[in-house]
């Protein structure tokens, strides 16, 4: 089930039905590796003739390959494999200080990634360095633009929200009113879309990073503002209008700091990027974060106290989010230093007691994520490649259609 638009029901005809299976046969490949096709069926609960159709199917398209592999006795079995060559997708990630880019292949491999700073950049610059962006991952990758099944685009959220859409240090002035999507799309003649910076954050960390294993997830992504991610049952929950998750603007101190979006004591005033530069004095976010640490390092005292506020924050959030979603863990990530975020984590700890608080974890309740920087544009390029072939829920979950 598709949470995305869990309240639209549509009925499974047969080409529905076949798209689903394709799905689940390269999702089932991906995750198990090189299977036989009677492996395949077994594993997706298709019957052998179905899966076989499929695998004839997806071999026509370049989606698959199948080699036999040496037997001791008998016929040489024929294995299927994913041809990683046989799609590629596109993720970018534009904030305020670096749009970050990925590319990878169908496999889910890192063929290409690109890191380019830019200072808040309006629609204009920010439409053409995406372009070049998106144009310099494909040529350093050697590969063709027509192999490329997708662009998916994170930006900082929220969309569409009178309030907020326009006005705001965390938010990339100028890009309320903008079609992002249609726009760029003109521009490489490729599918795009767009996507909350926090939500593709939590996929990164599903597909590449400490989420590996869970399937319900809740990520606190620590960028110029603060986002969450949320996965239920490995898929991302977005919202009726694609802002869940937007905990920047969870109010955490009632009479506290005044925030942009009209209210007091929103995370995001204590809990950010923005948020420790200005505690600091810069009017201005530096393009790097090298003062960052080495205030850390050096224990300076502003910077100190700013730790401890903040920390106080991620303490509250992490509880809140328990015991509003039980998930699995709570990861934390994003734009800020991981030794930074360490050290938050550090005087986060011990939490509060909420509904996670069980003896018998697997899991500690909070944990670092590990994808790195490119967190969030990784995640972005996981959406167009299996939104097209594959199929986000796991396998075990991902029940075929039968034809």
């Amino acid at each position: 089930m598709d949470l995305t638009n869990a309240g639209a029901f549509s009925g499974a005809n047969l080409e529905n039905a076949r798209d689903h299976n394709r799905r689940v046969t390269i999702e089932t490949l991906r995750v198990h590796g090189p299977l036989s096709r009677a492996d395949v069926a077994r594993i997706t609960g298709l019957s052998v003739q179905t899966t076989s159709n499929i695998a004839e199917e997806l071999i026509g398209a370049s989606l698959l390959l199948e080699k036999p592999v040496s037997s001791l006795r008998g016929k040489p079995p024929k294995i299927l494999s994913i041809n990683p060559d046989g799609a590629y997708s596109i993720g970018l990630q534009l904030d305020h200080n670096w749009l970050i880019g990925v590319l990878l292949d169908l496999a889910g491999v890192r063929r290409g990634e690109i890191m380019v700073p830019v200072d808040s950049p309006n629609p204009q610059s920010g439409l053409a360095a995406l372009e070049e962006a998106a144009r310099q991952l494909v040529a350093d990758a050697h590969v063709q633009f027509e192999q490329i099944c997708g662009v998916s685009v994170v930006m900082p959220g929220p969309f569409e929200v009178d309030s907020l859409a326009s006005d705001g240090p965390t938010i990339l002035p100028g890009w309320a009113d903008v079609a992002v999507a249609d726009r760029l799309a003109e521009r490489l003649n490729l599918p795009v879309s767009v996507e909350n910076d926090a939500t593709a954050a939590a996929m990164g960390e599903h597909y590449f990073g400490v989420a590996r294993r869970h399937r319900n997830v809740v990520v606190i992504f620590v960028g110029t503002g603060l986002g969450g991610g949320i996965l239920i049952n490995g898929q991302p929950y977005r919202g009726a209008f694609r802002n869940a998750g937007e905990i920047g603007h969870l109010t955490v101190y009632p009479d506290g700091r005044r925030c942009y979006c009209g209210n007091q004591g929103c995370a995001e005033t204590y809990l950010s990027v923005h948020a420790a530069y200005e505690h600091l004095g810069y009017e201005k976010t530096p393009p790097t974060y090298d003062e960052l640490l080495h205030r850390l390092h050096t224990g300076e005292r502003q910077f100190d106290t700013w730790m401890d506020k903040a920390a106080a924050v991620l303490r509250l959030l992490v509880v809140n989010l328990e015991n509003m979603f039980d998930p699995e863990t709570v990861v934390v990530n994003g734009f800020m230093p991981y030794p930074v975020l360490a050290e938050l984590e550090r005087r986060a700890l011990p939490l509060p007691p909420s509904i996670s608080s069980r003896q018998r974890r697997e899991t500690p309740r909070v944990i670092l994520g590990a994808a790195g920087l490119e967190v969030a544009a990784l995640g972005a390029a996981v959406l167009p490649l299996f939104y097209s072939f594959g199929h986000l829920t796991p396998v075990s979950a991902a029940m075929p259609l039968k034809t």
